[in-house]
């Protein structure tokens, strides 16, 4: 320490020393506590960051998946339709006279 700044911390008396001291562990204190807070902040930041991104991916899977039940369920209509045609095709058909082939055979 300084001569002078001995003198100086002297004529303050013990009050003078005191806040001094106080002053001083009160800036290491703060700065120490500001060094907490931006690592916890940058900590924080890092895993909001990592949610999104997973968010993101996760909403994407779900419209994927919903896109494809919307083209299974359009398949399987277009089959139902299509079986349902084929099905009133034959019902409107005639059919054939199996009696008539049955008896020439026999005779």
């Amino acid at each position: 320490m300084d001569a002078e700044f001995t003198k100086w911390l002297v004529t303050l008396g013990v009050g003078g020393v005191l806040a001094g001291f106080m002053f001083v562990f009160y800036r290491k204190d703060v700065q120490q506590f500001t060094e907490l807070w931006k690592s916890v902040a940058e900590q924080l930041m890092s895993v909001v960051k990592e949610n999104t991104t997973s968010n993101i991916k996760l909403i994407s899977l779900i419209e994927e998946e919903r896109r494809n039940t919307m083209r299974k369920s359009d398949i399987e209509a277009m089959i139902f339709k299509y079986l349902k045609q084929q099905g009133d095709r034959r019902a409107s058909m005639p059919m054939p006279d199996t009696s008539a082939s049955s008896e020439s055979d026999l005779g």
